[in-house]
């Protein structure tokens, strides 16, 4: 794995925050005056200079302040949480108020200027060299060579404690100490459990051992070729809830916020639909502050964090200019610049990113089933124009089978790589004439018509598309559907013909490998091919000893799957997060760990509420 350079810098300068070219300044105390359009403020401070593996550049303000207990951290929310301690995607109060296996390891980030800087916490991460145990205080895997086993073993905490909050559930269960068999029960839940998403994704995973064989020790025993994407999952995602309250409640004790119980920094406090979610401190929360000038205390600091749900983006815009929320994440570059100009005082820092959802096909069937024609609907689309005039050129075009991001950097292929095949570069070099007569050596000179099933609020950006495919005859009807939720649908029953437009697995699901390899809706394409199962299993199997050379066997595999154009490649551009500086301790960070959007990063983050009132608010 890539590390990020971090360079110190202590003197007496002048701060400016470029974002974008736009010029604007970034406020971080000190005397301010205006100068020009903008503003120049000269304050001593010690900063860290981050320079990540794209060659962006960002300095970090050092915190030198002692943290501060008290105040409330505010996050806005587009929608209400849909919460689910037995899926993929357990809501962000859940990952608040529960503790999975293992966690991100906050020390590795930036940590307000004291972390090693090895990774940005900006996107969903996953690599155990990086995380650090929550319920785990150590786990080790064990190849059995005898049965072609892995045995993976776990030492739990002793020290963690559930929540009590003034609930019925939390009086059932609230105060106890958590146990070996809850721990046990738990990631059973999600193997045996066939209201688990994993019972549902993974059958292959559905006879997995789980044994207690000590007071705070457990065994997990895979199969060799399904034991490192079965156990990172089920160490990122098994968050820990009380065995009674299932008995109590059943599958409302997994979906229901007011029946949370858990053993994580926060609980909840009170839950109203469509309007918010108020989470208070948990007095008994087990970790300490790992870092920095609070190394040693308690936490989490702030007193209460509340989720404000505003669907609409220009509420939650205007909710962060007057200081409502304490900041706004997955912003797009037009609008942080626009902040940037307007708000010189918030601080702006890319992190991570979104992009728009690749294409996949009916690969059973023609016209797809050929080669030619998947890499004359790739030819055909002028990427480059795309990205310059809706991204102002700060896309990456591949995003398919991964995207570009530091911590996964081994696993990426680049169109500027020198080994990157020309085949493969071919692809993003608009031809239409090209694509008209790879179409016709396929049996296809004037063209074909077909359908793309897409979401309906996705059809701007594949209306695009659709001109681009005309030009070379291709007559594409869009297919809206109502919801992703229909999307997976229709992918799952095979309920279109041609194309369907849909997400890909986030980097932090590697080694997984499920969106070339599998039968499910996962590998939309259902690739299929000898050569992809090969190269996927050979990087399965030298991953359970070393990531970083599977990830370079899984990169020499994309060169072929991106030849293949399995699927068609949609641009992947940068978010910015957007904060008020009386968030301290602070820099930007979307998810400590594997899953995107967790917010678990709160617990290490202090309110300072008298820069706060000084600054008006």
């Amino acid at each position: 794995m890539k590390k990020i350079a971090w360079v110190v810098i202590c003197c007496i300068m002048t701060l400016s925050l470029v974002i974008a070219s736009c010029g604007t300044s970034e406020e971080s105390g000190g005397k301010v005056t205006e100068e020009g359009k903008g503003q120049t403020i000269t304050t001593k401070v010690e900063e860290k200079e981050i320079k990540t593996e794209l060659g962006t550049e960002e300095k970090i303000e050092i915190s030198k302040d002692a943290p501060q207990y008290g105040g409330t951290i505010t996050i806005s929310v587009a929608g209400d949480p849909n919460p689910n301690l037995l899926g993929w995607f357990a809501s962000g109060p859940q990952h608040i108020a529960h503790n999975s296996i293992w966690t991100g390891d906050w020390t590795k980030g930036i940590a307000g200027g004291y972390g090693t800087g090895e990774v940005l916490w900006e996107e969903n991460t996953n690599v155990p060299e990086l995380n650090i145990g929550s319920v785990a205080e150590s786990w080790r895997w064990v190849v059995n060579e005898a049965d072609n086993t892995v045995e993976t073993y776990v030492t739990l905490r002793d020290n963690l404690y559930f929540a009590q909050p003034d609930t019925e559930a939390g009086r059932m269960a609230g105060g106890r100490k958590l146990t070996t068999d809850d721990v046990v029960w738990c990631i059973q839940q999600h193997i045996s459990n066939p209201e688990s998403d994993n019972w549902k994704g993974f059958p292959m995973c559905r006879e997995i051992p789980v044994e207690k064989i000590g007071p705070s020790e457990i065994k997990i025993t895979h199969p060799f070729n399904l034991h490192l994407d079965s156990i990172m999952r089920l160490f990122a995602y098994v968050l820990m809830f009380p065995p009674e309250l299932w008995d109590a409640y059943g599958y409302d004790s997994a979906t229901d916020l007011n029946l949370s119980v858990g053993t994580g920094a926060y609980y909840v406090k009170d839950y109203v639909v469509s309007n918010m979610v108020l989470m208070e401190r948990n007095p008994n929360f087990w970790m300490a502050d790992p870092i920095g000038p609070g190394k040693g205390n308690q936490l989490p600091y702030a007193d209460k964090v509340k989720f404000i749900i505003m669907p609409d983006l220009s509420t939650r815009q205007a909710a962060l200019r007057t200081g409502n929320i304490d900041l706004l994440p997955y912003t797009r570059l037009e609008d942080a610049n626009l902040f940037a100009k307007q708000i010189p005082q918030l601080k702006i820092a890319q992190r991570g990113g979104g992009h728009e959802q690749p294409i996949f096909f009916r690969m059973d069937q023609a016209p797809f089933d050929n080669v030619n024609v998947r890499r004359a609907m790739q030819i055909a689309i002028d990427l480059n124009e795309i990205n310059e005039s809706l991204y102002e050129g700060k896309a990456t075009l591949i995003n398919f089978p991964y995207y570009y991001t530091p911590a996964y950097a081994d696993l990426y292929l680049s169109l500027d790589d020198p080994d990157c095949p020309a085949s493969v570069k071919e692809l993003f070099d608009y031809n239409p004439e090209k694509a008209k007569q790879l179409l016709a050596d396929a049996g296809y000179p004037n063209g074909f018509k077909t359908e793309l099933v897409i979401v309906s609020v996705w059809a701007d950006y594949y209306s695009i598309l659709k001109e681009y495919w005309a030009k070379i005859g291709v007559d594409v009807e869009l297919r809206p559907v109502q919801d992703f939720g229909q999307l997976i649908g229709t992918n799952s029953a095979r309920d279109f013909n041609g194309m369907i437009a849909q997400f890909i697995s986030p980097c932090s699901t590697y080694p997984e490998q499920a969106q070339y390899t599998g039968d499910g809706w996962l590998n939309p394409s259902r690739v299929n091919d000898p050569y992809v199962n090969e190269m996927a299993d050979k990087a399965r199997a030298a991953g359970i000893t070393n990531l970083t050379e599977a990830m370079g066997i899984t990169r020499e595999l994309t060169k072929y799957l991106l030849d293949q154009a399995y699927a068609l490649q949609a641009p992947h551009f940068p978010n910015y997060n957007m904060w008020w500086p009386w968030l301290k301790n602070y820099s930007g960070e979307v998810s400590v760990g594997y899953m995107r959007g967790e917010c678990n990063w709160v617990q290490y983050i202090w309110v300072d509420q008298d820069l706060k009132k000084e600054m008006g608010y």
